[in-house]
């Protein structure tokens, strides 16, 4: 599994305690390519993060693109397990220019999941045309604000996505070579064994 680059965009590493301190921190993920026979499965040059922050009765997941070579996020998606309600939000960062749903519907290779990944109705975007120019790119962003499902908390999403009962994928494109992949969000082993003594957070410089 790729460990999480040390880039001038992370600030460090905290010790949080659960719950209540998790509930006002900012968490990252990095993404994993989901083919082992890939190119660029496991490859530190491919460095791609998505950021959870808690709003009131919302989360907000925003993807950066730190990678090393070509690249862009053109789509992502959520299977939310029942936790996610709809995208309250889509804020692009410079350069990128998304919209609601992602085509196609469901993300390219989920299905080699197990269990196989299943997009929530209303729970992906896609950027425009021309998709690899408005995608996330080296040192670009793209935030979605999703409503939580009624009585869900920012820790249960948390949880979730540490258990694989949420899951995040994005759909790469414009890898050199004209390559394209698909990853999902994982927490690092570090994380996982961290969560269950009090907690991780990565927080990583706030956008101007």
């Amino acid at each position: 599994m790729r460990k999480l680059s040390l880039t001038t965009t992370l600030l460090g590493v905290i010790i949080l305690t659960l719950p209540a301190d998790i509930a006002n921190a900012a968490i990252v993920y990095p993404f994993e390519v989901l083919t082992s026979d890939s190119s660029y499965y496991d490859s530190p040059n491919l460095n791609l993060l998505v950021e959870l922050s808690p709003q009131q009765n919302k989360v907000d997941f925003t993807f950066y693109n730190q990678s090393l070579l070509e690249s862009s996020i053109a789509r992502i998606y959520f299977d939310s397990g029942g936790l996610l309600d709809r995208i309250a939000a889509v804020t692009e960062g410079p350069g990128t220019s998304f919209s609601q749903p992602a085509t196609p519907h469901n993300l390219p290779a989920g299905n080699i999941l197990e269990p196989p990944f299943v997009t929530t109705e209303g729970l992906s975007i896609g950027s425009n045309p021309p998709r690899s120019h408005n995608g996330v790119n080296p040192g670009q962003w793209v935030q979605i604000t999703c409503d939580l499902t009624d009585g869900g908390t920012f820790a249960e999403v948390i949880d979730k996505l540490n258990t694989g009962a949420l899951r995040i994928g994005a759909h790469i494109i414009a890898l050199p070579c004209g390559a394209s992949e698909s990853a999902i969000a994982v927490p690092e082993p570090a994380t996982i064994a961290l969560f269950g003594l009090g907690g991780l957070a990565l927080l990583i410089k706030r956008r101007p």
